[in-house]
């Protein structure tokens, strides 16, 4: 049975984590810019949800401009905890959830601890049978059996509905890639062990090794670039991944031959089995012009350093220890999953916001409070109405446990899944 205990706590509770909060406000950087490994700005008529610029970011999928955070008064912060809730869903995984007050407001916190120095213990990848389909985090985990699940990467809301990053299943293998500009990520080896960083993809034709790809199921097309596509992206979708561009070629492959390739991209083509779909956007058509048809076709591609389970964020929070965000404006409800690397825990955090119980945090007081659980890495998810946190009740029921900011969950293309397997 798990373990349950609720109080309220006294205002001069959390006193060493209210030290740790102020003191990592007081040593933020003043100089502003983009974050250590935050993507730069779309450019003029490309579709890149959640990148935005430095003097106008995104801070997620759906763009919503955030309420911006009073200042803080000078000194040590005053933090007020209440209605603390601590159990355990697994052996190793437990979940805390607590509300808190500063002078900024009110903020409602659930925090998912994982150990997974025990075996039992995994992370996973978990998604809809078809990249750009998009689904509620609690059927996405109730389908697989997680324990526990959150939201994950950002994506593209107003169009396709795919991912932005990389994304990688430990049974279906590599979903999604792009080759640069989305690959702040959060992987697991074959060993269990969790990182934090960039993860690029690479992509080539064996039969034309001059020819790389830029993307892997993915929602828009890096200009001049090439993308590939296959079953798990669905029936294709035309200029919805190349920012309506006319300059393009497309490319059919069955059966590891080419079968087609033209200056028209197909609408509704389903590609089938192993079949793939070539489509290159501005000078990339040249290069892929050379392709001919009746030749054979064999892609190669890999993402390194070559994890077993893989999905993205936006911007890293935390990098060795160090705080590497700078934005403490916008609040938001927030999802951000982080490494204590001395204890051997991953840490996920949602912070529910755009509600009179919760105004949701700036990424500098998500960084901190990662920090302050004793993350040494950590990476922001999409926030906003997509966070999400679902798993079992202190009474066992499987349900939300956070307030999305929607009213109700949001339909997401992925998340990250909580499991406790049986250890042979």
């Amino acid at each position: 049975m798990p373990f349950s205990k609720r109080f309220a706590m006294p205002a001069l509770s959390l006193a060493t984590a209210a030290c740790v909060v102020a003191s990592l406000s007081a040593s933020a950087p003043a100089s502003a810019g983009r974050s250590a490994g935050a993507p730069a700005a779309a450019q003029d008529g490309e579709r890149a949800a959640g990148t935005g610029t430095v003097d106008n970011p995104r801070h997620s999928s759906d763009g919503i401009a955030g309420p911006i955070a009073p200042e803080l008064p000078a000194g040590r912060v005053r933090i007020r905890v209440l209605n603390e809730t601590t159990y355990d869903m697994a052996p190793g995984i437990n979940l805390r959830e607590w509300d808190q007050i500063d002078p900024r407001g009110p903020i409602r916190a659930q925090l998912l601890t994982i150990d997974v120095n025990n075996p039992a213990n995994e992370l996973d990848l978990i998604a809809p049978a078809r990249v750009p389909v998009r689904k509620s985090v609690s059927a996405l985990a109730a389908k697989v059996g997680a324990v526990a699940a959150v939201n994950g990467d950002f994506f593209d809301i107003g169009d396709t509905g795919a991912p932005l990053g990389v994304g990688k299943d430990r049974e279906k293998g590599l979903r999604h890639a792009p080759q640069a500009g989305w690959n702040s990520s959060f992987w697991v080896d074959a060993d269990g062990h969790p990182y934090i960083g960039q993860l690029p993809y690479k992509g080539k034709l064996k039969q034309h090794p001059k020819l790389k790809f830029s993307n892997h199921n993915s929602p828009s097309i890096q200009a001049d670039g090439i993308g590939v596509f296959d079953k798990a992206w669905g029936p294709t979708q035309g200029s919805s991944v190349t920012a309506g561009q006319k300059r393009v070629r497309e490319v059919v492959v069955r059966g590891g031959v080419v079968r087609s390739n033209r200056t028209k991209l197909s609408e509704n083509y389903k590609i089938k089995g192993k079949g793939l779909v070539f489509v290159a956007r501005g000078s990339a058509t040249k290069m892929l012009k050379k392709v001919r048809v009746g030749e054979k076709a064999t892609l190669v591609e890999s993402v390194r350093p070559n994890p077993v389970a893989a999905i993205s964020g936006d911007r890293p929070l935390i990098t060795n220890g160090v705080r590497v965000v700078v934005d403490d404006r916008q609040m938001h409800p927030r999802t951000a999953i982080g490494i204590d690397n001395d204890l051997g825990r991953v840490l996920i955090l949602v912070i529910d916001g755009r509600q009179l119980f919760s105004r949701g945090y700036t990424m500098v007081e998500l960084a901190n409070m990662m920090a302050s659980f004793g993350a040494e890495n950590a990476l922001n998810l999409d926030g906003g109405g997509s966070s999400t946190m679902v798993g079992h009740t202190v009474t066992g029921q499987f349900g939300v446990l956070n307030s999305p900011s929607d009213g109700q969950e949001r339909l997401v293309p992925n998340g990250i899944g909580v499991f406790s397997r049986p250890v042979s």
